[in-house]
C-alpha cells in the first residue's frame, strides 16, 4: 500500500491589521504571514475499509470536524467517490494558539491525498479546497513569507530576511478567534481603513521593524497572562514581543545565536509552553 508523509508548518503573523467588516460577516485584513519550522506531522496510508484518523495523545481531536477529515471529505466530493485512507496526525503545534496548526494540517491533507492517489486536481483546485477549510489555510500550500489581504486568502509572496531565530511562548490555554473578532468588531467605526502594509514594506523589510497586531490589546485585556508573557520576553532581552494572530501565543525575534534563544527560554515559568523556531522559505513539505 502507498503512503505519504508530510511536515505541516506553523506560521506567525509579523503584521496583522483589521481594515473593516464586510456584509457577509467576515473582516477585511492585511497581514504578513511567515511560515516557521515548528511542524506537525501527517502520515496518510492507502488502506482498505473505512477511513480513520488517529491523533496520538489527543483523542479529542479525532473528530469529524477536524480539518484533516474535512479535507478528505472535500476531495471525495470533488472526485465523486470514497477513498480509503488511514491518517495519523502527530501534533506539535498548540491548538487554537494563533499559529495556524489546524489550517496547516487540513491543507496538508489535501496535498497528501492528491499525491497519494495521483488525482487530477490542480493547484488552484487545492487552493479553493483549502479556502473552504479556513482563510489562512491556502497560505500553507505556499509557505515562505506572504502578504495576506481580503480575508487572508489574497496572497502575494514577498522576500524577507530569514537570518533570525524565534522564541514562541504559549500560556497553555486556547483562545477563540471568533470571540476576539467579536470583541474587536465593537471598536470598528466609520469606513474601512486604508491598507498600509505594502507601503511599510517599501521602507522597512527587517521583520523586527514590521511588528504590529491589532488584536493584542484586546487579548491582553481578556487574558492578562498574555501581557505577562510579553513583558517577560521583553525583560529577557527581546526588543519587542508580539502576539501572533488572535493569540494567545507570543513570539520574540532574535539574531540566529541559539544560545540566546535557549537563555530566553530558561527565564520563563515551566507552566508556559515555549519553543525555538526558525523562518521557512517554503510551506508544507512531503518526504
Amino acid at each position: 500500500m502507498r503512503s505519504v508523509r508530510l511536515r505541516t508548518p506553523a506560521k506567525i503573523n509579523l503584521f496583522f491589521r483589521v481594515l473593516g467588516s464586510r456584509a457577509d460577516g467576515y473582516h477585511e485584513i492585511e497581514s504578513l504571514f511567515q511560515a516557521i519550522d515548528l511542524c506537525d506531522e501527517l502520515v496518510i496510508n492507502e488502506t482498505r475499509g473505512p477511513s480513520t484518523l488517529e491523533v496520538p495523545g489527543r483523542p479529542e481531536l479525532e473528530i469529524q470536524d477536524n480539518l484533516v477529515w474535512r479535507a478528505l471529505r472535500w476531495i471525495e466530493k470533488q472526485i465523486g467517490s470514497r477513498l480509503s485512507v488511514s491518517m495519523r496526525l502527530t501534533k506539535n503545534i498548540p491548538v487554537a494558539a494563533g499559529l495556524g496548526g489546524g489550517s496547516s494540517d487540513g491543507a496538508a491533507a489535501l496535498l497528501g491525498i492528491r499525491t497519494l492517489f495521483d488525482l487530477e486536481l490542480s493547484d488552484d483546485d487545492l487552493f479553493q479546497g483549502a479556502l473552504r477549510l479556513g482563510a489562512d489555510a491556502p497560505f500553507f500550500l505556499m509557505g515562505g513569507a506572504a502578504i495576506g489581504e481580503g480575508i487572508g486568502e489574497q496572497l502575494t509572496p514577498v522576500e524577507l530576511p530569514t537570518d533570525y531565530g524565534i522564541v514562541l511562548v504559549n500560556p497553555g490555554f486556547p483562545v477563540s478567534t471568533r470571540t476576539i473578532y467579536s470583541e474587536f468588531h465593537k471598536t470598528l467605526t466609520g469606513p474601512s481603513k486604508q491598507s498600509k502594509l505594502r507601503r511599510i514594506l517599501t521602507k522597512a523589510r527587517d521583520p523586527r521593524h514590521l511588528l504590529h497586531n491589532d488584536f493584542q490589546p484586546i487579548v491582553e485585556r481578556l487574558h492578562p497572562t498574555v501581557k505577562q508573557i510579553r513583558l517577560r520576553l521583553e525583560h529577557a532581552g527581546v526588543p519587542r514581543a508580539l502576539m501572533t494572530g488572535s493569540g494567545p501565543t507570543v513570539f520574540g525575534l532574535y539574531d540566529s545565536e541559539t544560545d540566546r534563544l535557549e537563555k530566553a527560554r530558561t527565564r520563563l515559568p515551566d507552566r508556559w509552553l515555549s519553543f525555538v523556531a526558525k523562518p521557512l522559505d517554503k510551506g508544507i513539505a512531503t518526504d
